[in-house]
Order: C-alpha cells, then structure tokens, then sequence
C-alpha cells in the first residue's frame, strides 16, 4: 500500500487546482496527519524540511502509484536521475494519524534547498495567502 502525505497546495483544505483534482481522482483520502519538522512559505506553496517540531497536513491512499507519482515528482519538480537540482526529494516518513494516533509508513516530498531566506510558517499548518 503507498500512501503520501500531503501539507500544502494538494490537500482538498487548499483552493482546488490541477494537481489536487489529480491526487483526488487518483488516491483515496485517509485522514489528517503530523510529521516532524519545520514548515516554510516558500511563495504560494510551502516547503518541509527535516528538523524538529510538527507539521501537519493530509494522507491519501494512492490507487496505481507507478502511475501516479511520476506525474506528482514532475509537479514536485522532483529528480530522481539528479537530486541536487531536484526542488523536492520523495522520501518514505513515519506519519502519525490524528484520528487514532497511530503510526504509518508515508511517502513525502522534502524541500530540497535552503530555507535561510523564508519565513517558518510556526503553526505547523499551511495555509494560502
């Protein structure tokens, strides 16, 4: 089973767009999540990165992920053939569901740069402007 969890511009909380309607049609909703971490505004998305401190956002099932996650890597601008100029690196991460607190195994895009120039969205929560 392969599940994502998502914490910006795909979760059905966010404005529908392209790439949500996609996940939606090509992945079942599972549940509100936490990670760990530290969450950024980029621009209009929001960059995770490794650190401590929680991030929360959403976990979705994904129906055929052969099919799906090489058209998410493209919006997630993710590489596998060259990491360093990938924005986001697709990692798995223990996920925690808030329903029942229970732990689960969960891809997850990782901003891939520096985050010195960005404001911590301290909340853990995004939101758009």
């Amino acid at each position: 089973m392969s599940l994502l969890f998502v914490y910006g511009t795909l979760m059905k909380k966010y404005k529908p767009n392209e790439w949500s309607a996609f996940l939606q049609k090509n992945a079942t909703y599972v549940g509100e999540a936490s990670v760990e971490g530290k969450l950024y505004r980029i621009d209009f998305y929001p960059g995770l990165v490794k650190a401590e401190g929680t991030v929360y956002g959403e976990v979705y099932k994904l129906h055929e992920p052969e099919l799906v996650l090489p058209r998410l890597d493209d919006y997630e601008d993710f590489r596998p053939d060259n990491l360093d100029d990938s924005l986001y690196l697709r990692e798995n991460v223990e996920v925690k569901m808030l329903h029942n607190q229970k732990k689960k195994t969960s891809l997850i895009y990782y901003f891939n740069k520096s985050v010195k120039y960005y404001s911590e969205i301290t909340s853990g929560r995004f939101s758009p402007l």
